[in-house]
């Protein structure tokens, strides 16, 4: 199977007098929920959903625990974890506390092998 893409018709926000310019987009197929992804993952191994559920929640909580500390968690060819902060804007470093975070992110950056196996994927233009 291929990944689908549509073709859409954007204005540029910087100059919306410019001619609108055509891009592609991913298409997103539908969801799975979290135990179909737990029977997926257990499909052609001798673990159950139930084995598989317990060890993603304790790695997931041992991630937030990293995270809370500041770590960025590095898992190998999946990727690695990294927070970031949003914050407003002030006149002065002393102005700047932590008052002034809007928002604490977490991301997670997959990582090259990850990637380079996405791009190797067909691409089909959705009819």
């Amino acid at each position: 199977m291929s990944l689908l893409y549509r073709v859409i018709q954007r204005l540029n926000p910087q100059n919306r007098a410019a001619a609108p310019k055509y891009y592609v987009e991913a298409v997103i197929r539908g969801s799975i929920t979290y135990d179909e992804f737990l029977d997926a993952v257990c499909a052609d191994t001798t673990m159950n959903r139930d084995e598989v559920r317990m060890a993603f929640n304790k790695g997931f909580k041992t991630l937030l625990s990293f995270s809370k500390l500041g770590l960025s968690v590095h898992l190998d060819s999946l990727g690695y974890t990294r927070v970031t902060l949003r914050s407003k804007g002030v006149d002065s470093p002393q102005q700047a506390t932590a008052d002034t975070v809007t928002d604490i992110v977490p991301h997670f950056v997959f990582s090259e092998a990850f990637r380079a196996e996405l791009k190797r994927e067909k691409l089909e233009r959705k009819s």
